[in-house]
């Protein structure tokens, strides 16, 4: 069998289980140890991934939050006039007309309607209407070409009048 390799423990000249280890004396706490501790406390460094997550600066208070600029601003101010099948909404806004045509974004329900338009004047629009006194079928965007102006035509379920929106 010739000689082997001696083993850990046999090359730390004892037969212990975990060589090297050795007991040091623990100091027993005293009263005024937690208190020491409490008063001379370090804030908490994070490292690496964590850092993002748990070390928050003061400039959180200064930031947005990131649905905001998603949702845009609201367009509030705009005209309507109810004919027997559609509703015209007519929106006006400065610099509409310089906007691409991919940047207006139309979505619709049975009773709801909502344009979003990409950044005018360096903010983002959105104009919504809920809870529409009809149903509707569905509707359209136009542009009026020379005029910062945009048309939304929403056709009707059924031909009854509409008092507001």
């Amino acid at each position: 069998f010739g000689s082997r390799p001696p083993l850990a423990h046999e090359r730390c000249g004892g037969a212990s289980k975990w060589p090297g280890l050795r007991r040091a004396a623990m100091p027993m706490p005293t009263a005024n140890t937690a208190a020491e501790r409490t008063a001379t406390k370090t804030p908490e460094v994070w490292v690496g991934c964590a850092k993002g997550k748990y070390q928050w600066g003061d400039d959180i208070k200064r930031r947005r939050d990131a649905d905001s600029d998603l949702k845009g601003e609201a367009i509030t101010k705009y005209s309507w006039s109810d004919d027997s099948k559609v509703v015209t909404i007519y929106i006006e806004l400065e610099g509409i007309g310089r906007v691409p045509e991919q940047a207006f974004v139309l979505e619709s329900d049975d009773r709801a309607v909502l344009l979003t338009i990409g950044r005018t004047a360096g903010k983002r629009r959105r104009f919504l209407l809920t809870h529409l006194p009809s149903d509707i079928d569905g509707a359209k965007m136009m542009r009026k070409k020379g005029k910062d102006m945009v048309v939304l035509k929403l056709h009707k379920k059924e031909e009854k009048p509409w008092q507001s929106l």
